[in-house]
């Protein structure tokens, strides 16, 4: 299959015991073949080397790639916790009504553009739509005010009485709230272009007993995502113009800009402790007996080489939470959850964007994304999925399915 995209055809190919050969010209589709056909059964049969795992769990059979499997489990669970002992503090619980605490699922902003207008000049939101949750019985608005000059943000219930109209920002223009003033789209474009389009906390999204509660924006809440951008970031220029981008005319120049300063804190903070991550695999295999040998770019099968297979998913686990973890994410206010960025192959403007946390259980937290990687581990492992069940995998490996066609 010299084009083999996400690698249905060399996975089936390979659980009917056939000799397979895959290639493609995008570096996203061969490491998702890697990971999906060559890694698993190079470790196929091997116990897990993660000392957290219990004798009497080691004495039982690890067939296929669960031994591999779980240890891309314990590793990543490793690194959940330790990113939150690291930077646990920059994602506060939410208080609710009763005084109780409950683990946010999302913080819901609004991109500002200074109004045009010299009697009003306040922070207008520049707002999609002031619904935060439509289920019947349960709905939920933002209601926006001004005082003294400033914008202040509540919420509502009672449909009759959501803000009319259900936004602020269209196609043509957007309006401010406080002076009814209309501003064309070329106005916040250069407002952008000169950095100077901010954010302002609207809403929080936390969860209790199951369901959704929106609270109003607090003080401490603002704070705790007014961090300083890391300095070690990678740099990269977006392109000047590509088909389905959106994002550069209103300022967005570095891949970067794509993220808030939290976000990228965060997915530093994972990207670093991946590294670490693989340098324990390494270690603890060699602690179980297993010979170091070559790396496995190399071709190696020893510690050093499970160690970079361990890393490789853990890296894509990485990967699938940077499609959720970045300020160009709505929020699904008919299912309330967060929608991630690549639902299809394009970087639109997103005006009012939801930001969530990686510790969490909800949709885009780190361990729903390791879970999804840790499942398709155990599927190929096995090679007895059928066609769909492969598909299925490949989007769980690469978070969207690659093109097959060649650029």
């Amino acid at each position: 299959d010299p084009f083999a995209g996400g690698g249905t055809i060399p996975l089936e190919a390979q659980r009917l015991g056939l000799e397979a050969h895959a290639s493609d010209l995008n570096p996203v589709a061969v490491l998702i073949n890697k990971a999906l056909i060559e890694i698993p059964p190079r470790f196929a049969g091997r116990p897990p080397v993660s000392p957290s795992v219990s004798k009497e769990e080691l004495a039982h059979p690890w067939p296929g790639a669960t031994g591999l499997a779980e240890d891309v489990r314990r590793y990543g669970q490793w690194m959940r916790d330790e990113a939150e002992k690291r930077i646990g503090h920059l994602y506060p619980k939410a208080t609710l009504p009763d005084g109780s605490e409950a683990t946010v699922i999302a913080w819901i902003w609004a991109r500002t553009v200074t109004c045009p207008n010299p009697g009003c000049g306040i922070a207008m939101p520049l707002v999609r739509s002031w619904w935060l949750g439509k289920k019947k019985g349960k709905e939920s608005y933002v209601v926006p005010s001004v005082v003294d000059g400033k914008v202040h943000f509540s919420i509502g219930h009672d449909p009759k009485s959501a803000p009319q109209p259900d936004g602020t920002v269209g196609r043509t223009g957007a309006t401010c709230i406080g002076c009814g003033t209309a501003v064309e789209l070329k106005y916040i474009r250069a407002e952008g272009q000169s950095g100077r389009i901010g954010a302002k906390l609207m809403a929080i999204v936390a969860e209790q007993d199951r369901s959704r509660v929106y609270l109003e924006p607090t003080h401490e809440h603002e704070v705790a995502a007014s961090v300083c951008r890391p300095e070690n970031i990678p740099s990269g220029e977006l392109p000047s113009q590509a088909l389905g981008f959106r994002v550069q005319a209103y300022g967005f120049k570095e891949y970067t800009d794509l993220f808030t300063p939290r976000q990228l804190t965060t997915l530093t903070t994972f990207s670093d402790l991946v590294l670490e991550a693989r340098e324990r695999v390494r270690a603890d295999a060699l602690a179980a007996g297993i010979p170091d040998g070559d790396n496995l770019e190399a071709g190696g099968t020893g510690a050093a080489a499970y160690g970079d297979a361990v890393a490789t998913y853990l890296g894509m686990a990485v990967s699938r939470l940077a499609d959720i973890a970045n300020s160009l994410c709505r929020w699904g206010n008919t299912k309330g959850k967060i929608r991630n960025l690549f639902a299809r192959q394009a970087i639109p403007m997103v005006w009012d964007y939801a930001e969530t946390t990686p510790f969490g259980k909800a949709a885009g937290s780190y361990l729903v994304s390791l879970g999804s990687i840790v499942k398709a581990i155990r599927v190929v492992g096995d090679r007895s999925g059928h066609t769909e069940q492969a598909s299925a995998t490949n989007r769980s490996f690469g978070g969207y399915v690659i093109s097959t066609d060649p650029p």
